[in-house]
């Protein structure tokens, strides 16, 4: 070899190995793109983002031998701002994964974006069911029960208790949408009937029209195909306005029922895959979490943002990479671990199947603290509440 191509062999070398340092030295980066400041700023927003970092923390602050930085977004419920957030994490910061929460809208737009440039995205804080439907990825996973779950848990067992004749009161957004089609079809189910529907723009004050029009129609049940505040406004004007028929919510917030108070808010039954008081477990991430944040108990989107960024770390440790398709496949195989959720596993179109306990608020005569909100009624088990895979309507289903 000559002088000089042993020189140029040196160079190459050596600007490979500067390559590859560079490249170990960059951040892991995790993107959290939610509701910061607005309507579902409580039930994740800053709650999410001290999860995701409690999650980092737990494991060590690394990935892949590089230090985890998380990068946080307020998309303000604007599906063209999550999407343009979602590209410039992707193509100018170079995020590994994306978590995107809030407005369900907004995460099947930030989702449609890392589909397109091939990025993993962890869905703790959405509950539309096309996330892992139509409108799902193959780097994807959905760890919020979808609309289907949350109305089949609670729907039914309102019939079955006399509340058959039912009026919705919808959120006018896909996941408002979702929630009234699936609860509707859940009452049809159970031998109820859906007399009517009245919709409601998101983050609306005055619901007393769609409210005095939902009391004409004779129906028994008013159910609230909504969340946040325009869920607890809907309370607070059915008790204004007289409303006789009583309220089935079937997605609610601990936030949601400290901001009613247990007085009116006492009774109402909900279904979640997690709350702070149901094991060992569940109590001892919940207190570390209340510590951190004015002793504010953690919603289900809070706890699940912690699962799923602690699952996918796990995964990116086995796969040795953080290349999305790569991740699909580990992010599947590595089982689900811990006691925060139950009997937990990872369909072929991202949905994160497990079990969902049904909840009754408690009276304020049984709650033994600020925080004890929730008594179980029941637990359901999560292989007979989820839709297949194989019914979904994904087209992007997995294959080992």
């Amino acid at each position: 070899m000559t002088s000089h191509a042993s020189r140029l062999s040196l160079l190459v070398a050596t600007l490979l190995a500067c390559a590859s340092a560079r490249a170990d030295d960059k951040p892991f980066r995790i993107g959290v793109i939610d509701d910061m400041s607005g309507t579902f700023a409580d039930n994740g927003g800053p709650g999410t983002v001290l999860a995701v970092r409690m999650a980092v923390e737990d494991f060590g602050g690394k990935a892949l031998g590089r230090p985890i930085e998380m990068l946080v977004a307020d998309h303000q419920s604007k599906p063209d701002i999550g999407s343009a957030q979602a590209r410039q994490f992707i193509d100018e910061r170079g995020v590994s994964v994306i978590l995107p929460g809030g407005s369900s809208s907004v995460g099947l737009a930030v989702q449609a974006v890392a589909r397109e440039r091939g990025v993993t995205t962890l869905v703790s804080g959405g509950y539309a069911p096309n996330v892992t439907g139509n409108q799902c990825s193959p780097y994807g996973t959905q760890w919020a029960p979808s609309t289907a779950e949350l109305a089949n848990a609670v729907a039914r067992g309102v019939v079955e208790e006399g509340g058959n004749k039912w009026f919705f009161l919808t959120a006018d957004y896909v996941f408002g949408h979702n929630l009234a089609t699936d609860a509707g079809k859940a009452v049809k189910a159970a031998g109820g009937q859906v007399l009517g529907e009245a919709r409601h723009p998101l983050g609306t004050t005055d619901l007393s029209s769609p409210l005095l029009t939902a009391q004409a129609s004779g129906a028994n049940v008013i159910g609230l195909a909504n969340a946040g505040p325009d869920l607890v406004n809907s309370l607070k004007q059915m008790r204004e306005f007289g409303v006789t028929a009583k309220p089935a919510t079937m997605l609610v917030y601990e936030n949601n029922v400290v901001a009613l108070g247990l007085q009116a808010a006492q009774g109402l039954k909900l279904s979640a895959p997690f709350y702070w008081d149901v094991n060992e477990a569940t109590r001892a991430w919940a207190k570390r979490y209340m510590a951190r944040n004015n002793d504010k108990v953690p919603t289900m989107g809070h706890a699940l943002a912690y699962i799923a960024t602690s699952h996918y770390l796990k995964a990116v440790t086995a796969a040795r990479t953080d290349d999305a398709r790569t991740i699909a496949r580990q992010i599947r195989e590595i089982p689900i671990t811990g006691d925060m959720i139950q009997n937990a596993r990872i369909q072929a179109n991202g949905r994160v199947v497990m079990d969902m306990h049904v909840f009754e608020v408690k009276t304020p005569g049984e709650a033994k603290s600020p925080a004890d909100l929730y008594k179980v009624l029941a637990t359901l088990p999560g292989k007979a509440l989820f839709t297949p895979a194989e019914d979904s309507g994904c087209q992007h289903l997995f294959k080992p």
